[in-house]
């Protein structure tokens, strides 16, 4: 059966695909080459500097606060820090990154997920403060109040010349995300959290996933949409992700995303999608879970990977998706004696 998005052709510029890529690499190897890729994180040396600037309350007893914190030198974001007013303090601490396409999400950034709405699953950020977790959502570089005018290039191009920056830097979007999101986990630390979990839309389940895949302490992940591998991307559909798969030299290395996201197994990843959804084409998402899949069976690792996947459903999340998200991060962040 011919798949509906199907290329139909391949650009002449992509001609040159590397034989048997991805490379049916050992585990360590992926690991090793990524990171080499990736470049070091060091423990930071800028204070977080936290700070509660305000308070609002939101429907269903939620207190919504501004909260600032520096992530590098001269470097300050502002989030939302979301709660339940009666939950402990040691609640599970979910990190929502927001989505990332179209130009209104360039504004909004970390509000975007907030709205006091319960019926609408595309509040996560608002529903899972609702559901007695303590949640964090920060503005990413070039959102919100990160934005930076560049002459006439704005919005996605304001993403373009800071990933152009960063790489002429010997970094990347990618690593930027994975920093500045670290830090993010750290003020649900400091906020009280003992136990941290993390949630995104599109180009936030991007970070998310990535995010997920180099720094331990998200015990559990919930992506919405977006699971994009280079070798789909480039020699077989046509599609334009954001900026965060783009790190120079992994294909060079013969590594691709769904071998990087399976070294978060043993820890755990909810990944919702809808069949109709263009910009996530099945086999994607397949070659996610069989990685996550393949490397448990062959490393005897437990169960790390969910599926929920709505035949009817686009570029969305569905109420039947959050509540599947609602319970796996009530299976896999609760703490026996703290019951939601």
């Amino acid at each position: 059966m011919k798949e509906k998005f199907a290329a139909p052709h391949i650009p002449s510029v992509f001609v040159g695909k590397p034989k048997n890529y991805p490379d049916q690499l050992p585990w360590k190897e992926v690991k090793r080459r990524f990171s080499q890729l990736m470049g070091k994180f060091y423990p930071p040396s800028t204070p977080l500097k936290l700070k509660v600037t305000g308070e609002t309350r939101l429907q269903g007893n939620i207190i919504k606060q501004r909260v600032e914190y520096f992530v590098e030198p001269g470097e300050e974001v502002a989030a939302f820090h979301l709660f339940r007013k009666d939950i402990p303090r040691d609640a599970p601490g979910i990190l929502s990154i927001h989505a990332h396409g179209g130009g209104i999400c360039f504004v909004q950034g970390k509000e975007m997920h907030c709205s006091p709405e319960p019926g609408d699953p595309k509040q996560y950020t608002y529903r899972m403060a609702l559901e007695g977790f303590r949640v964090l959502a920060p503005d990413a570089l070039c959102f919100g109040e990160r934005r930076t005018a560049w002459g006439y290039s704005t919005e996605f191009f304001d993403e373009i010349n800071r990933h152009m920056e960063l790489t002429a830097r010997g970094k990347s979007l990618c690593w930027k995300s994975v920093w500045d999101n670290s830090r993010a986990i750290e003020v649900l630390e400091l906020l009280g959290a003992r136990t941290i979990g993390s949630v995104g839309l599109s180009g936030g389940s991007t970070q998310n996933y990535i995010l997920a895949s180099i720094n331990k302490r998200i015990k559990a992940a919930v992506c919405f949409a977006s699971f994009a591998t280079l070798r789909h991307q480039f020699y077989r559909y046509r599609l334009a992700h954001c900026l965060y798969h783009f790190i120079p030299g992994m294909i060079a290395e013969g590594i691709d995303w769904d071998q990087v996201v399976a070294l978060a197994a043993p820890r755990k990843f909810l990944f919702c999608t809808g069949a109709k959804d263009e910009g996530t084409p099945e086999p994607m998402i397949r070659a996610f879970v069989n990685a996550i899949n393949r490397r448990c069976r062959e490393e005897k690792l437990p169960q790390s990977v969910w599926v929920c996947r709505e035949p009817e459903a686009g570029h969305e999340i569905t109420e039947k998706m959050m509540r599947r998200a609602v319970l796996f991060f009530r299976t896999h962040l609760q703490a026996k004696n703290n019951p939601l």
